[in-house]
């Protein structure tokens, strides 16, 4: 069995460079080579589009690449504009319901039905007390 391989470099080893480096998109062939900064990823994508379909990146082939790339990055864009909206809902969601009271228990609505009712039972006792009644309609 062979020693496990690191995936990121040991942190010596970053201190000994003193300068990051970063990909150069120059050494892509014509037709792949960015022509602003905005350009530039659309340009690393649709070479390594070309690349990773096993056809040669030439020039013609380009803007087809150029194509499926501003496609692919669209389509990543609104992905993850959407993810992050069901996000920030779900977070207002907890948020709002943080912000609740606790509903009323079983027993709380269980003791103000019954103290409806006693209400209801002493104003009914007091009216028939004092002879007072309601004129019902005979039939």
């Amino acid at each position: 069995m062979s020693a496990p391989q690191r995936l990121r470099p040991e942190p010596a080893a970053q201190a000994d460079s003193a300068t990051p480096t970063a990909i150069s998109a120059s050494g892509l062939p014509e037709g792949f080579r960015p022509t602003g900064a905005e350009d530039r990823l659309p340009s690393l994508l649709s070479y390594a589009l070309a690349v990773d379909a096993g056809t040669d990146p030439t020039p013609e082939a380009a803007p087809a690449r150029r194509a499926e790339a501003e496609r692919l990055l669209h389509d990543w864009a609104y992905r993850r504009l959407h993810n992050q909206l069901e996000r920030i809902r779900a977070e207002a969601a907890r948020e709002a319901l943080a912000g609740q009271r606790q509903p009323a228990g079983f027993m709380t609505v269980l003791a103000a039905v019954l103290a409806g009712l006693a209400l209801f039972a002493l104003l009914a006792w007091l009216a028939q007390a004092f002879g007072l009644s309601l004129p019902l309609p005979r039939g």
